[in-house]
């Protein structure tokens, strides 16, 4: 054989070698591809639900809910959901606002009774627009770094606010992911209503929709379904039994919970589809108003000098952001939600009212422009599914 022939011979056994794994991911059932992508990324348990149009259309179950126990991961099984609570908190606060117990730009001192300014900026209040669309010039170096501080000592004016706040930076001219600024919004849901935000928002939000959600393990009315966490390499990060001990105040606490809605929320899979679909429609689900339609529109609407006074280029609004290349020339609405190997991802696409949730306990979390790849790779099964 001449010497010049080898490269094309080699060249066409690797064509003929790939042809049947091809023709093995054409035939590949839904389920099959689904299931292939959580084991790729070493899941321990995870759910991956699609609604359109305002119904469920796929769902799927995968591994287990904790290593030790080995039951099954179920329609049933309760994720922690990390910063997709902010998304799920957002839609609370949306509501209020349509109830007129909150406004996006009323001076946020207004609801907690004492005066809230960045120390260098005394002309320029801080809002809940800031808030929600991470704007707010909040320090996470400072005392938030303390579980023991209490919020009116970070933020009052009168206090040590000059440490929360960045000196360089006015309120609402710069994006600045902030789990402070997401605490804050759910002292303020305490100092408003008198309740814990765990008690208010399944009053308020979840039990009307037939949704069980907590932002606390304790409030789960069926503990038996609570997942285990994991980290990355797939040891235990929080053990059920662990979360079950952790004291939760089932009353209004401002200064102390304002750490509670920034990614502690345990929920279901289908019910964080369901909420999904709020944001998907015209803000109803089941045929039950949740949020008026000019609330659902301002969630995807982008913050500019214009409309809104903030002045920074931020991808939120109102805890919701905006990504454009998760589906091929679409924009979805949701949130990401990530803490060690959980991930949590909820995605809505307006025009074909599409939903797409993922979640996991524990799995391999590489990012792919700045989204899971776990995340990309279900997306693109329920894309050539569902909108092909």
């Amino acid at each position: 054989m001449r010497r010049g022939m080898l490269p094309v011979l080699a060249l066409c056994l690797l064509l003929a070698a790939a042809l049947p794994l091809t023709a093995a991911a054409e035939d590949m059932t839904m389920d099959e591809q689904v299931d292939k992508v959580f084991r790729d990324t070493r899941a321990v348990g995870g759910a991956f639900v699609v609604a359109q149009h305002g119904e469920i259309v796929y769902e799927r179950y995968y591994g287990i809910q904790q290593k030790t126990t080995g039951v099954p991961v179920d329609e049933n099984s309760f994720f922690r959901c990390a910063s997709v609570t902010k998304f799920v908190t957002g839609i609370g606060l949306m509501k209020m606002m349509d109830d007129g117990l909150l406004a996006p730009d009323e001076d946020i001192s207004t609801y907690l009774g004492y005066t809230v300014r960045n120390p260098y900026y005394m002309d320029t209040p801080v809002t809940l627009r800031m808030l929600m669309s991470h704007t707010a010039a909040l320090k996470e170096t400072g005392s938030y770094s303390s579980k023991s501080s209490l919020l009116q000592d970070m933020i009052d004016v009168e206090r040590k606010a000059k440490s929360n706040f960045k000196s360089d930076v006015r309120p609402g001219t710069q994006y600045a992911y902030s789990n402070f600024g997401a605490g804050i919004t759910g002292a303020i849901v305490e100092s408003v209503t008198g309740q814990d935000v765990s008690s208010f928002m399944r009053g308020y939000l979840f039990e009307p929709l037939g949704i069980e959600a907590a932002y606390s393990a304790t409030q789960i009315s069926t503990p038996e379904n609570l997942t285990a966490t994991y980290h990355k390499d797939g040891s235990l990060y929080a053990a059920p039994s662990y979360m079950l001990r952790q004291e939760y105040l089932a009353e209004a606490s401002p200064d102390t919970h304002y750490r509670t809605t920034v990614g502690s929320l345990l929920i279901r899979p289908r019910d964080l589809a369901r909420l999904g679909m709020i944001l998907a429609g015209d803000g109803t689900l089941d045929g039950q108003r949740v949020l008026s339609e000019e609330a659902v529109e301002a969630m995807k609407t982008p913050q500019s000098p214009e409309t809104t006074g903030i002045t920074s280029d931020s991808p939120y609004a109102f805890f919701t952001i905006r990504q454009d290349t998760l589906l091929e020339g679409r924009t979805v609405y949701g949130h990401q939600g990530t803490d060690e190997g959980i991930v949590c991802n909820v995605y809505a696409e307006p025009e074909s009212e599409l939903v797409i949730v993922v979640m996991t306990n524990g799995c391999k979390t590489t990012r792919e422009d700045g989204i899971m790849r776990i995340t990309r790779r279900l997306a693109a099964i329920a894309e050539a599914e569902y909108l092909q």
